[in-house]
C-alpha cells in the first residue's frame, strides 16, 4: 500500500522540505507546497505561475487578471522555475516516483478574480479562457519535467479544495452578500476533463484529484478519466461510501486521508490510523486486496498550520501505517 504526503507542509525551505518528503514517502515522493514563503508560493501562486497567455497581477484582495503580469506573478512564476530546478538537482536521474500537486480549474475560478472585482467564476468567457490557459500550461509543465527528469515516473495531483462549494452555489460574490450560481457538473467536469486530456497528451500516466471537503462529484471524476480520488475520510457522508467502493471496484486508486490535519500538532499514530482503515473497509464491504493494491494512505489535508517536526512526525506515522495496512489486510 502506496503513503504520500498531500496539501502544504511549513516552513520555507524548498529543498530541505523535498528532501524530507522523499525519507518519508520514499515509493511517492510529494513536491513540497510552501505557503510560508508567500502568496506567490501558496495553491493559487502557484496554479496562475502555469497559466499560458493569460497575465495576472496581485493586490490587496488577492490575485486577478491584467493587462500584463506584475512583480507579483513574475516572482510566482520564478518560484516554480527556481522548485523544478532544485527537484532536478535532488533527484539527480534516479528513477523516483514522484508527485506534483497544483490548483484545478474550478478552485482557480473561485479564487482568481476579474478586473472588476467579481470572481471568474462570474464569468463565462473568462472562466473558459482561465481552464484552457491552465490546461495548456500545466501540459507544458509535465512535457517539460518529462524531459528533463525522464527517469522520474510522474503522478499529477489536481487540487480542488474549493470544487464542491462551486457546484453547490456556496461561492461568495465580491460583496459577501449573495453567492455564485451552482456551476454546472457537466461544464466543471469538461474543463476537469480538458485539463486531465492534456496532460495524458504530456505523458502523464496517472492523475489524481484531491479534495480534503465533503460533497466529492465521483460521477464527473470518473468522467474526466481521474485515476485516483485523494479525500478525507472524516467527511464521507453514507451515499459517499458505496460510491468509494464502486471506484475501487472500478480498479481506481483511493486516498484516503486517515490522520486529522484540524488541530495543530495533533499528530495520529501509526496504531490510530490502522484501526480507521479497518473500519472503513468493514464499512465499504469490498475486498481488503483492493484497498491494499489501489489505496494511497495520507494525511487528510495540508499541514502548512503545523510545526514543522509535528509534521515530519505525522507524515512518519502515515508511512508507518501503510505499512501496518499490507500486514494486517494481506493476511
Amino acid at each position: 500500500m502506496r503513503a504520500t504526503g498531500i496539501g502544504s507542509l511549513p516552513g520555507d525551505d524548498f529543498s530541505g522540505a523535498l528532501a524530507a518528503m522523499g525519507e518519508s514517502f520514499p515509493s511517492l515522493v510529494p513536491v513540497p507546497e510552501l505557503p510560508a514563503r508567500g502568496p506567490v508560493a501558496g495553491i493559487i501562486g502557484r496554479g496562475v505561475a502555469t497559466l499560458t497567455e493569460l497575465p495576472v497581477e496581485l493586490d490587496a484582495a488577492g490575485w486577478r487578471v491584467a493587462d500584463a503580469p506584475d512583480r507579483a506573478a513574475r516572482s510566482a512564476r520564478a518560484t516554480l522555475r527556481r522548485d523544478i530546478d532544485d527537484i532536478e538537482e535532488s533527484l539527480a536521474g534516479e528513477a523516483a516516483t514522484v508527485k506534483v500537486g497544483l490548483c484545478g480549474p474550478l478552485t482557480l475560478a473561485a479564487s482568481l478574480h476579474l478586473r472588476r472585482g467579481e470572481a471568474v467564476l462570474d464569468d463565462l468567457s473568462a472562466r473558459r479562457d482561465v481552464a484552457d490557459s491552465l490546461a495548456a500550461g500545466q501540459a507544458e509543465l509535465a512535457a517539460e519535467l518529462r524531459r528533463r527528469m525522464p527517469a522520474v515516473t510522474w503522478v499529477w495531483q489536481i487540487d480542488e479544495p474549493a470544487a464542491p462549494a462551486v457546484l453547490a452555489g456556496r461561492i461568495p460574490t465580491q460583496s459577501g452578500l449573495h453567492r455564485y450560481e451552482p456551476l454546472d457538473v457537466h461544464v466543471a467536469g469538461g474543463h476537469t476533463g480538458a485539463l486531465v486530456a492534456g496532460l495524458r497528451a504530456a505523458g502523464i500516466s496517472e492523475i489524481a484529484w484531491h479534495c480534503c471537503s465533503a460533497g466529492i462529484p465521483w460521477r464527473m471524476l470518473a468522467d474526466a478519466g481521474v485515476d485516483d480520488a485523494m479525500i478525507d475520510v472524516a467527511t464521507l457522508r453514507t451515499a459517499d461510501l458505496d460510491r468509494a467502493a464502486e471506484w475501487l471496484e472500478a480498479r481506481k486508486g483511493l486516498g484516503l486521508g486517515l490522520a486529522p490535519t484540524g488541530v495543530r500538532d495533533a499528530v495520529s499514530s501509526a496504531d490510530e490510523m490502522l484501526d480507521r482503515l479497518l473500519g472503513l473497509v468493514r464499512t465499504l464491504g469490498v475486498d481488503p486486496g483492493l484497498v491494499t493494491a489501489q489505496g494511497i494512505l495520507t494525511p487528510a489535508c495540508g499541514l502548512a498550520g503545523w510545526s514543522q517536526a509535528a509534521a515530519s512526525r505525522q507524515c512518519s506515522q502515515v508511512a508507518r501505517a501503510a505499512e501496518l495496512a499490507d500486514e494486517q489486510l494481506s493476511g
